[in-house]
């Protein structure tokens, strides 16, 4: 459990990073897991995806802001356990408070992340502030968003509360914003502005049975030629991911490489420093053992002098000797 419980919050930390550096954070993670033996996780870990940016704005809010985060879903909680009771006529004001607060807070909210989105060179649209404005609501109204609720990070962008609940939601008369069906309304919009579609042909009357016979032809040659095309696609998508999947195993292979070497080169640094430490040492003792061999031979130059001294002393006590005899 505690394993996992460490896993969570690393996972949080990388969702609440800089998104520039997502990759190399995750890669970075998923080295650090394998080399401490949780392969399940570092592979887990190696496969997640770079969140977008709308909903890296949100993980962004979870880090910032988390009392207003805190306070947006606790207000989308009592509005859902309100909702039974507003059904049956009671506890109406209480669902309107609930979803008044729950609108004030994301307004709020939504602001900051554009504002967080500019700080980092992503100037927002007006499409991803409703995007994020979605995320939001999802996560205070959305039952299928509880688990990324209660982790506090996004790995992608959330549905939008089904239309089920945003009726629920409605019926004491407190009115919730379909952020969902706006972003509808908004493609549709995007849709019109497009140019027209060419007018279709009108029939032409029936033609003899040799044309129909070349359109048949040559239908079925551009049959061949658009099923040539998909299986050269899919050998292309194959050969690609074929690829891919080699320079994934080699970076592998380069990144256990790489911690190899520098655990060698940490091991040799050791052994150098110890080396040199014992070199000290040594240069220490030699200095002391040739200091002591200097006073050992300034000793016995001076005994030299002596015995000469002594032995000069000897010489004259037997010459005035041999002369008395």
């Amino acid at each position: 459990m505690a394993p996992r419980k460490t896993l969570n919050a690393d996972l949080q930390r990388l969702y609440r990073s800089p998104l520039e550096g997502f990759t190399a954070e995750r890669n970075a993670l998923a080295a650090r897991l394998k080399k401490e033996g949780r392969k399940d996780d570092a592979a887990e870990v190696k496969t997640l995806a770079k969140p977008t940016p709308s909903a890296w704005a949100v993980n962004a809010l979870f880090d910032r802001q988390p009392e207003k985060m805190e306070a947006l879903l606790g207000a989308g909680k009592r509005a859902r356990a309100a909702q039974r009771e507003a059904v049956s006529g009671r506890g109406a004001e209480a669902l309107r408070e609930s979803i008044r607060a729950a609108r004030v807070l994301s307004d709020e909210l939504r602001w900051e992340a554009g504002q967080i989105l500019a700080e980092q060179g992503r100037a927002p649209s007006r499409v991803m502030i409703e995007r994020i404005a979605a995320d939001l609501q999802a996560l205070a109204f959305s039952p299928a968003a509880a688990e990324e609720a209660e982790r506090g990070w996004l790995d992608r962008d959330l549905e939008p509360p089904g239309f089920e609940v945003l009726a629920g939601l409605q019926v004491a008369g407190a009115p919730v914003v379909d952020i969902g069906a706006r972003l509808e309304a908004r493609r549709q919009e995007e849709e019109k502005k497009k140019p027209p579609p060419l007018p279709k042909l009108r029939p032409l009357p029936e033609r003899p049975a040799r044309e129909e016979k070349r359109e048949a032809e040559a239908r079925r040659r551009q049959e061949a030629i658009e099923k040539a095309r998909a299986e050269r696609d899919a050998a292309e998508q194959a050969r690609r991911e074929k690829e891919a999947e080699k320079w994934r195993r080699q970076v592998a292979a380069a990144e256990e490489k790489m911690e190899r070497a520098r655990a060698e080169a940490g091991s040799l640094r050791e052994e150098a420093q110890q080396a040199e430490k014992d070199a000290a040492a040594a240069r220490r003792q030699a200095e002391t053992a040739e200091r002591a061999a200097e006073r050992t031979r300034e000793k016995a130059e001076k005994a030299a002098e002596r015995l000469a001294e002594v032995q000069e002393e000897l010489r004259a006590v037997r010459e005035r000797a041999e002369a008395v005899s």
